[in-house]
């Protein structure tokens, strides 16, 4: 992976689209900006998950361990929409592809 690169990419799930941009930096995510049409309570929680991608390994299997680790402690309620729908998105933003 190249040493510093901005990408974006989105993924449908059943009931929203997500919108990711990731900037990484030497494999890891240093920014996450997440947007899209879809529903999370409470709505502030977002920003938190945006903050705890920071410094993560840009991997499915770790990525997918933070999205989970997040609706664990927060019991954020997104509904239609699962950890694994999230971390899909962020993987295809971290790989520049889209749904």
């Amino acid at each position: 992976m190249e040493e510093s690169i901005t990408r974006e990419g989105s993924y449908k799930a059943a009931k929203g689209l997500i919108r990711i941009k990731t900037h990484i930096e030497k494999d890891k995510i240093r920014e996450a900006i997440i947007s899209g049409d879809f529903f999370m309570y409470p709505e502030d929680e977002l920003w938190e998950l945006e903050r705890i991608l920071v410094g993560t390994k840009a991997s499915r299997e770790e990525v997918l361990l933070k999205v989970r680790t997040f609706y664990e402690r927060s019991k954020v309620l997104t509904p239609g929409v699962n950890p694994e729908d999230f971390a899909e998105a962020i993987m295809r933003s971290v790989e520049g592809t889209s749904s």
